[in-house]
């Protein structure tokens, strides 16, 4: 079996971080988010791995090949084609393809779903969750173990709990040979609609484990802290991120505290000074720190807060030493 990892968003929704990185590349405790992906594929047995790219290329191949244990290949879109039309590009030979997104932040086992859609017949099997609110990521309707109907991410569905695609699936190669090569083209607007309006059988596996779409600032920051509590298994890479924890706050190798931090994460090569103090924060990688903060997300050029998803922007070319960290 092999895999297509998603990994060509732009991630409007958490700029101004991902003005100079790609969202793949942005840090979760410390590691890439694309990271997680490329563990829970590796944890799964699974090594043939195609990337299919869109922003900033160079710096998710630049960090992918210093994986130790994946046979990756890349493709580059020069348009956006949606998530299945960004597949159908990538698509090499095989017979059967996990497909995962890079920005997801999840430990369930992959060989679950897996194991769904062989059992179900093998056309396509969907890993789907519970959620607190339906509006951010559309509804699944499903009966006895199978997708029934899908629907679009809608206002009206706004503080109602259900469930949701999870953004994880398992395809035959007749499943994504119907779609159209060079248009744009999704999976849970078109594909999954089209399969099932065929008769084709769709297996909805139900997520065990821990899962965070990081699609937005306050998610991202909450993905951070949340994984700090809970095991995720690690893919090797050539380049080992070595971490500590000082008290309750995690510090990665490169980054220097002489100040006084409760319940942070300092990222790579940050430095927080004798002058500041923080509580809940994330240090970006590469930044100076020598105030007093609560509840942000300190970058080299703007600080977030979290719960508002407001920034405030300082000098954005300077937060370029942000990214070569990760290079």
């Amino acid at each position: 079996m092999k895999a297509i990892v998603l990994a060509g968003g732009y991630g409007s929704r958490v700029m101004p971080m991902t003005h100079y990185v790609p969202k793949p590349m942005l840090p979760v405790a410390g590691r890439p988010v694309i990271d997680y992906a490329v563990s829970r594929l590796v944890a799964a047995g699974i090594t043939d791995i195609t990337f299919a790219l869109g922003y900033k290329p160079e710096q998710i191949e630049a960090h992918v090949a210093g994986y130790a244990d994946i046979r990756p290949t890349f493709v580059r879109e020069d348009a956006p084609l949606g998530t299945a039309g960004s597949v159908r590009r990538a698509l090499g030979d095989g017979d059967e393809f996990v497909v995962l997104s890079a920005d997801t932040v999840c430990n369930a086992d992959l060989r679950r779903l897996v194991s769904s859609f062989r059992e179900s017949g093998g056309t396509a099997a969907m890993e789907v969750t519970t959620v607190p609110d339906l509006a951010a990521y559309g509804a699944v309707e499903e009966h006895r173990g199978f997708v029934t109907g899908l629907r679009e991410k809608d206002a009206a569905l706004s503080h109602r709990a259900g469930v949701a695609n999870a953004g994880a699936y398992v395809l035959s190669r007749r499943a994504l040979e119907l779609i159209p090569e060079g248009v744009p083209f999704d999976f849970a607007r078109d594909l999954f609609p089209l399969l099932l309006s065929r008769g084709e059988t769709v297996a909805a596996c139900e997520l065990r484990g821990y899962w965070k779409d990081v699609g937005s600032i306050g998610d991202y920051y909450r993905a951070n802290f949340d994984v700090l509590r809970m095991p995720f298994p690690r893919a090797r890479h050539a380049r080992r991120l070595t971490e500590h924890y000082a008290g309750d706050s995690l510090v990665m190798g490169t980054a220097v505290v002489s100040g006084r931090i409760r319940r942070c994460i300092v990222c790579e090569g940050a430095r927080v000074t004798s002058h500041a103090s923080l509580e809940d924060c994330i240090v970006l990688p590469g930044e100076l720190v020598e105030r007093r903060a609560s509840g942000e997300i300190i970058g080299g050029a703007f600080v977030l807060d979290p719960r508002t998803g407001n920034a405030n922007l300082l000098n954005l070319r300077n937060s370029s030493k942000f990214f070569r960290l990760f290079a």
